[in-house]
């Protein structure tokens, strides 16, 4: 769904199937979770944590990046 460039960023397509991208989101978002509980139990570590934030972020339209810059400050308007 979504393809990541030499930067980094992802260039988002709104999704053809939408039910799908949705069941997508729940069942990735729901892994995060999980995922990110057996961290604080020290039951997975940090790199399939990052495999399992990953798979979300790419999932995502992530377009709130353009209105920050790159310390997490929020960008001002032109």
């Amino acid at each position: 769904m979504s393809i990541s460039n030499k930067k980094g960023k992802n260039d988002w397509k709104e999704p053809e199937d939408k039910t799908k991208w949705l069941l997508d989101l729940i069942e990735a978002g729901e892994s995060v979770v999980k995922g990110y509980e057996q961290y604080l139990l020290n039951r997975v570590d940090h790199i399939e944590l990052a495999k399992l934030m990953t798979m979300l972020h790419d999932l995502l339209p992530m377009s709130i990046n353009d209105n920050y810059d790159d310390n997490g400050n929020e960008k001002e308007e032109e």
